[in-house]
């Protein structure tokens, strides 16, 4: 009678708690926090450029209640979410147009990039002239950020699929729209994803900095409203508060991004 010896099975390797990313990031921002608030207790820092952490807590806790917050916090995320939108519902479009119709690409690549690399802050007086003093040319502009790497990265991906899948959708006769929704779409999605999460942060920084200078509401208007007054503690709060809304954001997106990486395998 024989014996049969079990293998050993691998156990998993794990890595030590302090060289884990999470861990890493958590004690970068904990000792940042730690250094912020001593070097303004002891006046390292001048108050006048920044105040204690504890104290911008203490300020998020007297303002997030109110409502001139909350009216603050529907404008701007209004503004991002319809930037957003139009970026994407124009963006993809264009991108698959560019990539569809090579020379086209080819003649309008150049004018999208300069336009990427091009302050649309400029506009905003023309904007202004025929929208008027509202929401709309912010919207304008932050879209227009936001279409572009939509636009261009959805170019590149459809360019970066495989002959290969081409050929089965005609070697199968997909109709048109199966060549698009059962074909492209799955394969380019991966890639389009990233240009998309960079759209729409890209629709958060429009909006933000375009309401620091010029709106009249929003979350960063109020920031620029206590920079101008001088009442560092509140800009603080609200410059607190967008670093917290992109946290936030780029977390859900990169979520999502890793689902639908995923879903694709």
């Amino acid at each position: 009678m024989t014996v049969t010896e079990k293998k050993p099975s691998p156990q998993l390797r794990t890595d030590p708690l302090w060289r884990r990313p999470r861990v890493v990031r958590w004690c970068i921002v904990v000792g940042l926090v730690v250094v912020l608030e001593a070097t303004t207790r002891f006046g390292l820092i001048e108050r006048s450029l920044m105040v204690p952490p504890t104290e911008i807590v203490e300020r998020l806790a007297s303002i997030v209640p109110t409502g001139e917050f909350g009216a603050d916090a529907v404008r701007t995320l209004t503004t991002i979410l319809a930037a957003f939108a139009v970026g994407l519902l124009g963006g993809i479009p264009l991108g698959v147009l560019l990539w569809r119709l090579p020379g086209v690409g080819r003649v309008l690549e150049p004018f999208l990039v300069t336009g990427y690399a091009m302050p649309t802050l400029l506009f905003y007086p023309v904007l202004l002239a025929i929208m008027g003093l509202n929401a709309g040319p912010i919207i304008v502009i932050a879209a227009t950020m936001s279409l572009i790497p939509i636009a261009l990265t959805t170019m590149v991906a459809l360019g970066s699929i495989k002959p290969i899948l081409h050929k089965l959708a005609k070697s199968v006769n997909a109709s048109a729209s199966q060549y698009y929704l059962k074909v492209l779409l799955p394969a380019a999605t991966p890639l389009v994803f990233p240009g998309v999460k960079l759209g729409f942060i890209y629709a958060v920084i429009g909006t933000i900095a375009m309401e620091f200078i010029l709106a009249a509401q929003g979350i960063g208007f109020r920031a620029g409203f206590y920079y101008r007054e001088l009442n560092t503690a509140d800009m603080w709060a609200y410059i607190t508060i967008v670093v917290v809304l992109s946290v936030i954001v780029n977390g859900i997106l990169t979520w999502s991004e890793k689902r639908i990486r995923k879903d694709m395998l």
